[in-house]
């Protein structure tokens, strides 16, 4: 069962962002069925690796769309890019130092995802989209 559902509510219209945020929806529900199916420890680790190495390049690519279009709020949206990561590297040097990650990780990710979607991402398209019909 997917924690991380992917619906229409969350489309921004932009193609490249729309399959960029449908795949971490999949990444997340990868990362809950290893904890789900009792992977080793490592399959979890290779999970949570992937995860954290597409959400850079994804966020890489959201801030190049909103500086490219000047988008008044980047720096904040960059600082809750910065914060999650802040918190997932946390996380991954927890399990490196033998502390068990658990299925809240995946939990918490998909929550994260959803609302910034349906919230700051959505905020820079509706900014994008008034600036198209001026």
């Amino acid at each position: 069962m997917a924690i991380a559902v992917w619906s229409s509510r969350f489309a921004t219209g932009i193609p490249l962002v729309d399959a960029q945020h449908q795949s971490l929806f999949q990444a997340v529900n990868r990362l809950a069925e290893s904890f789900r199916e009792g992977n080793a420890a490592s399959q979890v680790k290779e999970s949570l690796d992937f995860l954290v190495g597409y959400t850079q390049e994804h966020f890489q690519t959201e801030e190049r769309f909103m500086r490219e279009m000047d988008y008044p709020e980047l720096a904040e949206h960059m600082g809750e890019h910065a914060r999650l990561m802040e918190r997932v590297h946390g996380l991954q040097m927890s399990q490196a130092e033998g502390r068990p990650v658990t299925v809240d990780v995946a939990i918490f990710l998909a929550d994260w995802l959803r609302d910034h979607i349906h919230g700051s991402d959505l905020a820079y398209v509706r900014f994008m989209k008034e600036g198209a019909q001026k």
